[in-house]
This record gives C-alpha cells, structure tokens and sequence, in this order.
C-alpha cells in the first residue's frame, strides 16, 4: 500500500510539473526576467498592455509620452506623411552616442521642426556593437521592430535610451526590455515578444544589413559608425550627412536649408 501511494504521489507531482513547463510555453511566451540570449521574453508580472503613467513606468516615459502625442507615427516613421525632409537615423539601441543624439537633440528636432510638418524622421535600427557571445544590440534592434509593428517605435526607443545600461554589461535581458515595454502607452507587451522572434522582424534586419553593408565607407565615414544620418527631400536619394552625435546648430541648418 505504502509503494502504491508512493508512485501515486510521483505521478501527481509529475503532473503538476508537466502542466507548468506546458502552460508557460503557451501564448505568452513569458520567463522570470533574466534571459539575455537571442530570444526575447516578456518576464512574468509585467502588464499586458503598457502605460507611460502606471506605478511602476521607467524614468522618462510620461515625458516621451508627452513629446510623441499626437504625432502620425507609421512603422518607422514618425512626423506627418507629406513633410517634405525626412531625416534617416540608421541607430544602435545600447550606442551611447545614440543615447547622447536621442535624448539631448532629438526633442528638439521633434518639437521645433516634426510636429510642425517641416520635417520626418525615418528610424532604421542597426546593430553593430555586439562582441561575440553578446546580444544586447541584436535584442534591441529586434524589441524596436516588433514595437514598430505596433506603430510605437519611437516610443520604445526613447524610452529605452532614457533608460540605457553600460555597454557590453548584457543589461538588455528580458526584464529591461519587459519594464520598457511596460512603459509604453497602449504597446501589447506579449506581441511584442511575438513580433520580436518572427520571421518578419527577421527579414527587416536581414535588409537593414543588407543596405548598411553597401553603403559603408570607411573613409566618409557612411555606416561606419552609429548614429549615421542621412538627409533626404521629397523623394530624391538621401545624402550622407554625419556619422556620429551631429551638432545640433549644423543639422538644424542642413534642414532649413531643405526646406528653402
């Protein structure tokens, strides 16, 4: 009798087991917040819809909220469709010079000359900053994309280099890019996880790769480097502008000289 309810017991627990490993693999695709391989999760607890307002939001986010409301947001562009400058950012997400031209000049940039109509910024995330066995670029690149998919690029990233951890620490683990998720108003964080390991995320990088690898200069400097930014009017080809944190006085000039 006692092996009888031994094995009973085994078999229970062994039940329970098996219906967590199951239920944790549907759907949502959730962990406990500290992976930083190749694949994103969404840590356990984190909302399954963002807000910039909620009580645990990052540092930032009311304010990224606030500079982005109202603003046509499409994919990976932000400003209204018939500007007639498009800035391109090719940018990657743990670059600390991206971090210095996202969060001292391109506030500027969106209330002074974006929300305005004169001007629209093309994102395209890059990564080129990972050492072997690191991921913190690659993670990032694909978290912006699957935010794009959902019209809300610009929010993840900004408020992602808010918050930025030192480079080549792995500080872009499930839980960092859950809380910044998190903090984004209305972005569902479980497709966005989703989005971020599907194919089609998978061909965008393939072909920001692709047009970075064809473009690079070493001695312009052209995808060299990021930030890399291109200027372009109307439809005419983009022209090579800086690679590296611009001075805000010099490229607020290359504008308005477009826009004459």
């Amino acid at each position: 009798m006692l092996a009888i309810a031994g094995g009973v017991v085994v078999l229970v627990v062994v039940a329970i087991v098996l219906a967590v490993v199951l239920s944790s693999g549907k759907g949502s695709g959730r962990s406990s917040g500290g992976g930083d391989g190749p694949t994103i999760t969404i840590a356990g607890g984190t909302p399954a819809v963002g807000s910039s307002t909620g009580p645990n939001a990052l540092y930032g986010a009311a304010a990224v909220a606030k500079l982005l409301k109202g603003i046509p947001q499409q994919a990976f562009v932000l400003g209204a469709p018939n500007a007639p400058v498009t800035l391109i950012e090719y940018i990657d997400l743990q670059c600390p010079d991206c971090d210095q031209f996202e969060t001292t000049e391109f506030p500027t940039l969106v209330k002074d000359y974006v929300r305005t109509g004169k001007l629209k910024i093309k994102m395209q995330p890059w990564s080129i900053l990972d050492a072997p066995g690191e991921h913190d670029s690659d993670r990032g690149q694909k978290a912006t994309i699957a935010a794009a998919a959902q019209n809300k690029a610009f929010n993840f990233s900004q408020v992602l280099y808010d918050n930025q951890g030192t480079e080549h620490t792995h500080w872009m683990t499930d839980a960092a890019i859950s809380n910044i998720a998190a903090s984004v108003d209305g972005l569902k964080t479980d497709q966005l996880a989703t989005d971020a390991n599907g194919a089609a995320t998978k061909s965008i990088i393939a072909s920001i790769t692709a047009w970075a690898n064809t473009h690079f200069n070493a001695t312009t400097g052209e995808m060299n480097g990021t930030p890399n930014l291109y200027l372009q009017k109307g439809n005419s080809a983009p022209r090579f502008f800086i690679d590296g944190v611009p001075d805000l006085g010099n490229l607020e000039a290359a504008i308005n000289a477009l826009l004459k």
